[in-house]
């Protein structure tokens, strides 16, 4: 059984080895990564999404329906994570104390990890807004706004506890924002579909460019507020108890 197993990861390393082998060389002008798709992405993505920033064309254009799906996907994980019955789950407020919440006999946080984390969680928080802010035309945009986020939340929850870090987001709102994202992507392609007859298209002429911008602002904030909750949501379902 070992030969045999061994013999398959042989046959495996081997295959991957000879493909990479004949990939071609990194950064070659006439590979095809820059001579098919990518091309012409970069010849006609402004013309044809009426969005600047090719990477935000990509994602919510060109590939609209894939990043629609990836916000679905990350929302399903986390109810998914949520509905397991071993999952502690912040604790409501109100709610009992063993209704989840920090351990009593957690290890004690080390004071210079306390110190830089409160130093850099705001500045933290301004780069995320920074991100997001304009990602659309600029490098930055939703997803990378949501981990800076979620991780920010996350740091302070092993800082401060994962009570104190569960109060960033209100309790009442918080199962509209964890679903944000999919909520956002539903509303934003049911115009598109309204105003261009495709769902998920954005107008495309100059004298929507408003309505064009505030569209994928709207999906922007979407994913970003969403998928920093659903991150945040996940670690604070995470079962530490022994």
């Amino acid at each position: 059984m070992r030969a045999f197993a061994l013999a398959l990861v042989l046959v495996v390393a081997l295959t991957l080895v000879v493909g990479v082998a004949a990939l071609p060389p990194h950064g070659d002008p006439s590979g095809p990564v820059h001579t098919h798709v990518g091309a012409h992405y970069i010849e006609h993505g402004v013309r044809d999404t009426g969005l600047r920033n090719l990477v935000t064309a990509v994602l919510l254009n060109y590939r609209g329906f894939d990043t629609f799906l990836e916000v679905i996907v990350l929302f399903t994980a986390l109810v998914a994570v949520l509905a397991l019955p071993s999952a502690t789950r912040p604790r409501r407020p109100g709610a009992p104390a063993d209704d989840g919440g920090d351990r009593a006999d957690a290890v004690p946080v080390s004071p210079v990890v306390f110190f830089v984390v409160r130093l850099l969680a705001p500045f933290i928080a301004v780069f995320a807004l920074a991100s997001l802010y304009r990602g659309h035309v600029t490098p930055g945009g939703g997803f990378q706004s949501a981990a800076i986020a979620g991780a920010l939340m996350i740091a302070l929850g092993l800082v401060f506890g994962r009570e104190r870090a569960a109060r960033l987001v209100p309790y009442g709102a918080r199962a509209w924002l964890q679903a944000l994202g999919p909520l956002g992507f539903a509303l934003v392609a049911f115009l598109g579909w309204r105003l261009t007859g495709v769902f998920l298209g954005f107008p495309a002429d100059e004298a929507a460019y408003a309505l064009r911008e505030a569209m994928v602002v709207s999906l922007e904030v979407g994913i970003a507020v969403g998928g920093a909750v659903v991150l945040a949501q996940l670690f604070m379902a995470l079962d530490v108890r022994a």
